[in-house]
């Protein structure tokens, strides 16, 4: 396909490009901003939010946090809040930008130095470990950075050393207190947001003995009964986030069986969804801690797993 009908352009280079705005009023051509132009027919999906986007940039300035994360290959990034709606596109340009405030888009002013800046699939990004250092600060608490810095832990764009060293030369910008605290937070293993929120509620709410992460937990012959989201060896209490899909009904038969598999070796399953990370959580810690003393409780000769060693997708 044409170059002209896969990516946005300015107006004005396509004007250059002999059409002519008669052309690009007409349904083929989208205006996602002003002076910007894309071909109808390609999908809007968060990566084309991201390249629209993109096409305002100044020549010194970069994509940034979310969306930088995206196209450095964070597959579980999705442009979204957790209410689903689509987060404004962050644009790193610096101090002196001639760029006017608009729908969809987020403005840093911040410093950008050159060396902070890559290619990404014809775009200029932020380098991961500004990516990971802007993405933790613009979270809107520590457990959503937290949340923020294990999803990019489980893609490998979080240069621990780089990050800190970012949050302690630039300890002055706002939420580099909070960069420091998510990165003190922060494990290998998780495999969702939820998973870490849950983890959270876990130890800093609940006050329960540090679990680890997405276990797989065998029988006393090596057989597999399943993989635990959180587990604690010393007690033998199992946490389990379900999300979205677990409301499926073949997800939902292979949960039930799973936990039934986790009770009978003696194992205590205490499960979580959303609700239970906001409004409910004063419910769901008193239900985690209930489950740690009957975890406690059951009589050693009836422990019938063993902690097989972290999984991996």
């Amino acid at each position: 396909m044409d170059d002209t009908y896969n990516r946005p352009h300015r107006t004005a280079a396509l004007l250059d490009r002999h059409l002519t705005r008669h052309d690009l009023r007409s349904p083929l051509w989208r205006r996602p901003h002003r002076g910007v132009r894309t071909w109808a027919g390609v999908p809007l999906d968060a990566a084309q939010r991201v390249r629209e986007a993109a096409a305002l940039l100044p020549p010194h300035g970069a994509v940034g946090g979310w969306a930088a994360a995206l196209l450095h290959g964070a597959a579980g990034v999705d442009g979204e809040d957790a209410q689903g709606c689509p987060l404004p596109v962050p644009l790193c340009v610096g101090h002196g930008h001639a760029l006017r405030r608009r729908p969809g888009i987020r403005l840093s002013a911040s410093h950008l130095p050159p060396h902070e800046v890559q290619q990404r699939a014809g775009v200029r990004v932020t380098t991961p470990a500004r990516t990971a250092f802007d993405v933790l600060r613009w979270a809107g608490s520590v457990r959503e950075a937290t949340a923020a810095a294990d999803l990019l832990l489980r893609h490998e764009l979080l240069p621990r050393a780089d990050v800190l060293g970012l949050a302690s030369e630039r300890r002055r910008w706002e939420g580099a207190a909070q960069v420091r605290r998510a990165l003190e937070l922060s494990r290998e293993g998780v495999l969702s947001p939820g998973e870490t929120r849950l983890r959270l509620l876990w130890t800093l709410d609940a006050g329960l003995p540090e679990p680890l992460v997405n276990q797989r937990i065998e029988d006393r012959r090596g057989r597999l009964l399943g993989v635990a989201d959180l587990l604690d060896p010393g007690s033998g209490l199992v946490a389990e986030y379900d999300g979205a899909h677990h409301r499926e009904l073949g997800q939902h038969g292979r949960d039930n069986v799973r936990e039934e598999l986790f009770e009978a070796h003696g194992l205590v399953v205490v499960r979580a969804v959303s609700t239970d990370l906001g409004p409910d959580r004063a419910r769901a810690v008193a239900r985690l801690q209930a489950g740690h003393r009957r975890a406690l409780a059951l009589p050693p000769g009836g422990r019938g797993w063993v902690a097989g060693g972290a999984w991996r997708p």
